[in-house]
Formats: C-alpha cells, sequence, structure tokens
C-alpha cells in the first residue's frame, strides 16, 4: 500500500481549464486534477441494459479515458479523502458518482462540491461545507441515458434493418426531427391569401404622415381576413379615397404613456436565442464560448477566474448576494434614480428543475470594458450581452408613449402609429433590449391634404422555417429535452443528414423526412411530443425523489416493448411499401428494379437481391451526365452523389472509374496549372482545392467564379450569398 500523504486531499474537476483556476485559489494542502469529463458510459457494441432485473446498466471505462483513469487511480492511492467538483447538474453527479465507484476502496472517503461559480469566493465556501453525492440526481440521469438507450437502441437497430444500415433513432433526436419536419409540411400546405391594402400619405402643419386604411364606413378592414380581396375592390376604395376632395382631416391624436420592465435575466434558451439574433452565433458557439466564460481565464495579476455562473440552467432565479450586489452598482454607477422601487425577482416557467441561478456575470463590478482585455472578440461580444441583461434586471422601468393618428374623410379612415422614449430607465443599460416603432412627427387635429395614395398588393406568407436559436425555443417550449442536451440534439440530426442548413434555417431532407415519417407512423405514441414531454417530468420525479429509478424506466419501456413487438411482427410489409417500382429492368438479370432506402438515402437496387446484387445511385435516373470521356476507358461520365458529396463515375460497369468534379476553373497559384474541384471536409462541408494536391495546397471555401477582379487583378472570384466577391481584396464586385 503506497503511503498516503499527510494533510493532502485530492480535487477532482471536469476539465483543465476549471483545474487551472482552482490551483491558484487552493493552497499546498490540496491537490487538483482534470477527469476530462466523462470516464465511464455503456458500451456501444450492445445494449448493456439488463431490462428483466431492474434495468441494470453495465458500464465501460471509456477506451479514449484509459490513460486518464489509470493516472487519477494511481493519485487516489496516496490520498484520505477525495472532492468530487464536476459541475452543478445532474451529469455532473453522474460523473462524480462514476469517479467515486472506479477509485473506491481503503477507507476512501468522497466528498461533493457544489458551486455555481468559479470564483474564489464560492469555491472555499463550498469547501466548508461539502456534501455528499446525491443519489436522486444520478438515478435520474442514469434513467435517461438507459432510457435514450432502451429506445435508441432497439427502435435504430429496428430502422436499419428496414431503411439500411447506419439509421438513427432516439428518444429526443426524433421527435426534435418531427419537429422540423411538421413545419416543412405547413410551409409546403400553405395556401396564402391574397389582399389588397390601401396606403396613403397626407400632410398637415407641414409635416408628413405614412398611413394605411383601417376601416371604411365603420367596418374594420386592417387584417388579411378583412382587407379587400380582390385588385377590383382595391382599386374601387382608391377611386373614393381620391375624389374625397378636402373633406380629409385629422380627427384624433391620441397618447398613451406606458411602462415597459426589463426581461428576466438568461437562461440557457434565452441566452443561445439572443445571441442568435443579436451576435449571429449558432447555439453550438454560444454555449462554447458560454464554457470558456464559465471556466475562467487569467485575469488582472494573473489569477485564473470565471466570469459568468453555470450556463446550462432553466431558472431566473437570482442569489439575494447578486442582488444586492448588483443594484449597489446601479445606485454608485447611475444614481438612486435608476433603480427599480423593490429588487426584481423572476419565476421561472413550467418545468424548470430550478436548480442553479440564472446565467449572470459573477462579480457585476467586472463591467464588459474590464473584461474586454482579458477576452477574445466573441467571447467579449458575449459576456457583455449577460453583463448588460443581468444589471438591466434592477433598473426602473422604461417610459414609452405611443401615438395613434387616425384620419377621416367620406366615410373612410386612415391610422398610424409611432413610439418615442420618455424615460430611458433600463434601456440606458442595456439599449438593444427594447425595440420601437418609428416616431410620429407632432400634429394637431384639424384639416389635412391628401398627397398621394395606392392600392398594394400583399399575400400572407406561410410560417417560417426554424432557425437554430428558434428550434431550441420551441424545444423549451414544449419540455423536449433539458438545457444540457438542445445542442447535442440538434449537432445529431445534422451529423446524421437528417436536416440541413438552408441559409440561418432547418429544413429536413430527403433522408431525414422518409425516416421520420416511418417512425411516426410505426410508433406514434413513442416519438409523439406530450409523451416525450411526460418523459421529461418523470426523469424530474425521479431527481426529486417522488419515483425510483426503475418505476420510471417501466413506465417507458411498457409502450417501446409493445410497438417493438408491433413493428418486428410488421417489418416485410413496411419494407415492401418502402421499395418504389421504377419500371426499369436490372441489366444483370433483367429482373425489376427498385427504389430501396439505403445507407446514404434511396438508391436503385434490383428486386432479386440477394441472388442479383446489383445497384446504383438513384440520380443515375436523370443521367447527369459530365462534359468530358472517362480519361480510363473513355465511356461517359456521370455526376453521381456518394457519402462524401457529389463525385464523378465512369457509367461502363466494369471500369471503376471515380473522381472529384472539376469546377472549370484554374487553379490561381502562379505556375500550378491544376484545375479547382469539388470536395467535402468529413463534417460534409463542400470546399474547393486544386486538383494537383498534395503538390499544391490552394483551397477555397466558397463556389469559384472564372473572372478576374477588376480591382487587384486576381484571377478568380467566388461566389457567396450576397454576390461575388475577390477572395484577395475582399471587395465586392456584383450582385
Amino acid at each position: 500500500m503506497k503511503k498516503r500523504e499527510a494533510k493532502q486531499k485530492l480535487v477532482i474537476i471536469e476539465s483543465p481549464a476549471k483545474a487551472r483556476s482552482l490551483r491558484s485559489y487552493l493552497g499546498d494542502e490540496y491537490h487538483v486534477a482534470a477527469s476530462n469529463g466523462h470516464v465511464r458510459d455503456l458500451p456501444e457494441n450492445y445494449l448493456a441494459v439488463d431490462i428483466e432485473n431492474g434495468f441494470q446498466p453495465t458500464y465501460t471505462i471509456l477506451a479514449e479515458k484509459r490513460a486518464t483513469v489509470q493516472k487519477l487511480r494511481e493519485l487516489a492511492g496516496r490520498y484520505s479523502t477525495i472532492y468530487l467538483a464536476a459541475d452543478p447538474d445532474r451529469e455532473g453527479e453522474a460523473i462524480c458518482w462514476h469517479l467515486s465507484r472506479i477509485l473506491e476502496g481503503d477507507g476512501r472517503v468522497f466528498r461533493r462540491l457544489m458551486f455555481n461559480a468559479i470564483t474564489k469566493d464560492t469555491v472555499l465556501k463550498a469547501l466548508r461545507s461539502p456534501g455528499g453525492i446525491d443519489m436522486n440526481l444520478v438515478d435520474a440521469q442514469q434513467a435517461r441515458r438507459v432510457m435514450d438507450r432502451l429506445v435508441g437502441y432497439q427502435v435504430s437497430a429496428w430502422l436499419g434493418r428496414v431503411m439500411g444500415r447506419g439509421r438513427s433513432a432516439g428518444r429526443v433526436q426524433t421527435v426534435v426531427l418531427r419537429m422540423i419536419q411538421e413545419r416543412e409540411d405547413e410551409i409546403g400546405s400553405f395556401v396564402p391569401v391574397q389582399y389588397w391594402v390601401l396606403e396613403a400619405v397626407f400632410e398637415r402643419d407641414g409635416q408628413r404622415l405614412d398611413v394605411e386604411l383601417s376601416s371604411v364606413d365603420g367596418t374594420p378592414v386592417d387584417t388579411p381576413a378583412r382587407a379587400p380581396h380582390s385588385a377590383a375592390e382595391g382599386a374601387a376604395l382608391l377611386s373614393r379615397a381620391r375624389s374625397a376632395g378636402t373633406s380629409w382631416e385629422v380627427a384624433g391624436v391620441e397618447e398613451k404613456t406606458r411602462a415597459v420592465k426589463p426581461s428576466p435575466p438568461f437562461i440557457t434558451s434565452t441566452l443561445q436565442q439572443s445571441a442568435s439574433s443579436r451576435l449571429n452565433f449558432s447555439p453550438s458557439r454560444t454555449m462554447r464560448l458560454a464554457q470558456q466564460l464559465y471556466e475562467g481565464m487569467a485575469l488582472e495579476g494573473g489569477e485564473h477566474g470565471g466570469l459568468i455562473t453555470y450556463m446550462r440552467t432553466d431558472s431566473v432565479r437570482i442569489s439575494p448576494e447578486a442582488l444586492d450586489e448588483c443594484r449597489g452598482y446601479i445606485a454608485s454607477r447611475w444614481g438612486d434614480g435608476m433603480l427599480s422601487p423593490s429588487p426584481r425577482r423572476f419565476r421561472s416557467g413550467k418545468g424548470s428543475q430550478d436548480a442553479h441561478e440564472a446565467i449572470r456575470p459573477v462579480r457585476v463590478s467586472m463591467t464588459p470594458e474590464k473584461a474586454g482585455q482579458y477576452l477574445t472578440g466573441q467571447q467579449a461580444d458575449l459576456y457583455a450581452l449577460i453583463w448588460n441583461r443581468f444589471v438591466a434586471t434592477q433598473a426602473a422601468d422604461a417610459l414609452v408613449s405611443r401615438s395613434t393618428v387616425t384620419i377621416a374623410g367620406d366615410g373612410m379612415e386612415f391610422t398610424c402609429t409611432g413610439e418615442r422614449l420618455v424615460e430611458a430607465g433600463f434601456s440606458a443599460v442595456d439599449p438593444a433590449s427594447l425595440h420601437l416603432e418609428k416616431p410620429l412627427p407632432a400634429v394637431t387635429a384639424g384639416p389635412t391634404v391628401l398627397v398621394s395614395a395606392e392600392s398594394v398588393h400583399r399575400s400572407t406568407t406561410p410560417p417560417s422555417r426554424f432557425t437554430e436559436a428558434r428550434l431550441v425555443a420551441e424545444m423549451k417550449k414544449e419540455g423536449i429535452g433539458r438545457p444540457s442536451t438542445y445542442v447535442a440534439t440538434i449537432e445529431n440530426l445534422k451529423g446524421r443528414k437528417y436536416v440541413e442548413r438552408d441559409g440561418k434555417t432547418l429544413k429536413p431532407t430527403e433522408l431525414g423526412t422518409g425516416t421520420v415519417r416511418l417512425l411516426i407512423r410505426t410508433f406514434p405514441h413513442l416519438f409523439e411530443i406530450g409523451f416525450t414531454a411526460s418523459m421529461e417530468d418523470l426523469l424530474d420525479a425521479v431527481a426529486d425523489g417522488r419515483t425510483s429509478y426503475v418505476e420510471a424506466l417501466q413506465k417507458l419501456n411498457l409502450p417501446l416493448a409493445s410497438s417493438l413487438l408491433a413493428a418486428m411482427q410488421s417489418m416485410d410489409s413496411i419494407r415492401r411499401e418502402m421499395q418504389e417500382d421504377t419500371g426499369r429492368q436490372c441489366p444483370r438479370c433483367g429482373a425489376p428494379l427498385v427504389a430501396r432506402w439505403g445507407r446514404f438515402g434511396r438508391f436503385l437496387a434490383c428486386s432479386a437481391f440477394p441472388n442479383c446484387r446489383y445497384s446504383s445511385p438513384l440520380e443515375e435516373e436523370s443521367r447527369t451526365v459530365f462534359r468530358k470521356p472517362c480519361p480510363k476507358c473513355g465511356g461517359e461520365l456521370l455526376v453521381r452523389t456518394g457519402k462524401y458529396g457529389r463525385f464523378l463515375a465512369c457509367s461502363t460497369e466494369d471500369c471503376g472509374y471515380t473522381g472529384p468534379v472539376p469546377t472549370g476553373v484554374t487553379c490561381p497559384e502562379p505556375g500550378c496549372g491544376g484545375d479547382l474541384v469539388e470536395k467535402r471536409t468529413r463534417k460534409g462541408r463542400t470546399f474547393y482545392s486544386c486538383s494537383r494536391y498534395p503538390d499544391c495546397r490552394y483551397a477555397m471555401w466558397s463556389e469559384p467564379v472564372a473572372q478576374e477582379c477588376p480591382r487587384c487583378g486576381f484571377p478568380v472570384l467566388e461566389r457567396r450569398k450576397r454576390g461575388i466577391w475577390c477572395p484577395r481584396c475582399r471587395k465586392k464586385i456584383s450582385e
């Protein structure tokens, strides 16, 4: 037995960045080590859950963590007390439990450290009152992991047998895909309503007013349902307005003042939405930057410290100490008049775990200006967003005056509205949080002159596709997933090629549409939004100790087992339904060719399989022929699509030639002579590189254009979403 070091304690935390911060706070009495996240999980190659015996899971040490675990075991042998300080949530609690099971023995004592921010005060306070591992939280996390394994492993295996290897289903993943697909179906079935709006410009007191027709003879016409639905009706109203002559007058000027309160502090979902709309950050980037701000960096004097509280939270709660600090800062910087009359406290929404505080700066005195010297540009932008939102919560209401002007004549009424800021209140702290209409010019009641009028054709628009941030908001609203799973779920859908980005929005691929429709039809209850949300409530009940781990899993497994049994019994008929007759014959054996689902989407296959194994990409039906012959046999080259995107393939059966798709643009590197060809990264992103790689390593992300820059003379331009640009001088050349 190794001799234990006297008066020494071991602290194990998740990340090396947090470990550096803790080392700067703790003295020589503590040794700080990092586990680098999870060290144990369910194995990948089998179910690893004993359903018959209380859903007992079998864990294994992750292959990439074996060296880390070995080092931790060697360290643990030297200490009698080990402090476990993973993140303060269910997943962190589970990590602590796994570490205690791996390192237990020899009378070793494990204590749990919980802190919501990586600062010296919070860490030392946690060390003064350590606790034990909360097995209710561990069971809740285990139940989630086992639920996901039972659904994902068993349904994915069935799905692979029906649609081809590599297909994946998930308890949350499939429901989110369903939400995206149902929105796409709404867009596809949307029938626009055509209507006409009468817009006019009036002049009064030397001021011009842009107005819209709101009522005719007392009947409102200010909505698409009430407005004229034909050009003739719109033209008739236009003629009536123009013939009214001098009867127009400003009939009313109404002004109302309202108080606008600040928004609650950020939670995970609202932070992702605001970072998307204001900073153009994706949810994954937002959470990556927030993690860095939480874990900490070198600050003044070389001390490591975190700048924000824990960023995976669904609670808007603020601690009393943070409230007092915030209000004191506002009073000292802006004066008592800027403070709200009493401390503002916010109530978390239904379904919130309320395990942590809202996302806030750990010290209000660390202003965005001070923090900026320690942060990158994107870190500084996100920190300013969080700081401004939090400080604004304790500032006074903003006062906004809303004006409404009504112009009447010949039984017709036109209206317009505008807003102006009376008192800035919290908007002095967070200006971007207050959105006002354009203010109206000051006018008084009395006669007015019609300057111009026009009947404008409009139509209703379909609902928009989800952006990643809006999808997170919808998941939060429906109770699907938790703050720690939002980003991972969306990234998994993109990685599986079930959804793809279309600009900033997400749309289902053909593969995603086919997959989710089959799963909803076969497992209607399992992948229903309400049922999935109820599973989250069940996990909350496990965490609170209101139900047991086994009871929760039994409630899930009952509908899963019955659905799987029915799915297995109908598998052959579903397979036949999934096949589509093409009306063509196999070139090898003459049997009918059918369109089937495979690992990378639909493809052509011989119906005599497995006796005949002929197959080809479905794109061959359109025979996209490349302009040059095959360099190997002189045959016809086709543009096909495979696992890594588009490629060239010879149509001659015995040739086997494949190659990248040329763009027809010569490599701009001097003296190279190669061509730029289309390729894809491992993550599926298209780029364009020289065909002479690795001798020439020139590459670009945007589609090349064979045109010289008129400014700098660079021989190749690039096509972006907003026009043609020069990659050298970074100037826009044309639309």
